[in-house]
């Protein structure tokens, strides 16, 4: 198994830091791909994609534009339309509000180059607040912020206009019915727009049930079990014969009476 700190990100490099965009995450997450190919003891064509939150969006992006990924898992999948996202949670009020501060934002990166710095998960929402104090304590190296620009990019992302292209890649959604952080319509109307073959797994959790026991460990459970039965257990492509070879191996019925 093999964890990602996006670039500019927790333990990874990359200057400005807390640069959130989503399309060059999803080029981190090709690339662990690519690393995990040169390992030994990695079977390259059993290679699955797990995500949690806005990573469950750039893992469902990744699979699509990368056929490598064998199946995708996304646990409380969050922004995967994020301009209405927030728009629903925040209000058009707040949007109107973030909009003059990306521009305030824009003019200042015209000016000076650089970007200024907010924090990433609002640290005025309760229902919040508790979940950045435990990313706080478990993980040293998460920093709850993210530059402005990063904003431009958030908004723009929507990997439900790209969810059906995963397929035929199998995909397996799970969340709570009682998050109202990862919005449970926002992941219902994906998995809808999603082809098969694909699986939604709702657990009686709230918005932090699918991060410690006991739902955390239902959530691992079953992802385990979807990515045993479509890495470990599914057949391997095969390309078909030619048809000489079909003939000589008497891989139908008249060829086996023509000897």
């Amino acid at each position: 198994m093999l964890a990602i700190d996006w670039r500019t990100v927790g333990s990874s490099e990359g200057e400005p830091r807390g640069q959130w965009f989503p399309e060059r995450q999803v080029e981190d997450l090709r690339a662990g791909v690519s690393y995990l190919r040169t390992r030994r003891e990695v079977d390259p064509d059993r290679i699955g994609a797990w995500g949690h939150s806005t990573a469950a969006g750039v893992a469902i992006v990744a699979g699509a534009i990368d056929r490598r990924i064998k199946a995708v898992a996304g646990q409380n999948a969050s922004m995967l339309d994020a301009w209405t996202a927030l728009a629903t949670s925040r209000g058009r009020a707040r949007l109107s509000a973030v909009r003059a501060l990306m521009l305030q934002d824009f003019e200042r990166r015209c000016q000076t180059g650089q970007s200024a710095s907010i924090p990433a998960l609002p640290a005025d929402d309760p229902k919040l607040a508790g979940y950045v104090a435990q990313a706080e304590e478990l993980f040293p190296a998460f920093a709850n912020q993210m530059t402005v620009e990063s904003l431009e990019h958030v908004l723009l992302w929507a990997p439900v206009h790209f969810i059906h292209r995963l397929a035929p890649t199998p995909l397996l959604l799970v969340t709570g019915v009682e998050d109202q952080v990862h919005a449970i319509d926002e992941v219902l109307r994906a998995y809808d727009r999603a082809w098969q073959p694909k699986r939604l797994e709702l657990l009686q959790v709230d918005e932090f049930g699918l991060s410690i026991e006991p739902g955390l460990g239902q959530s691992m459970t079953l992802a385990a079990g979807f990515f045993d039965q479509h890495l470990c257990r599914a057949l391997r492509f095969e390309p078909s014969p030619s048809p000489q070879e079909a003939r000589d191996r008497g891989l139908r019925p008249e060829y086996r009476k023509a000897s």
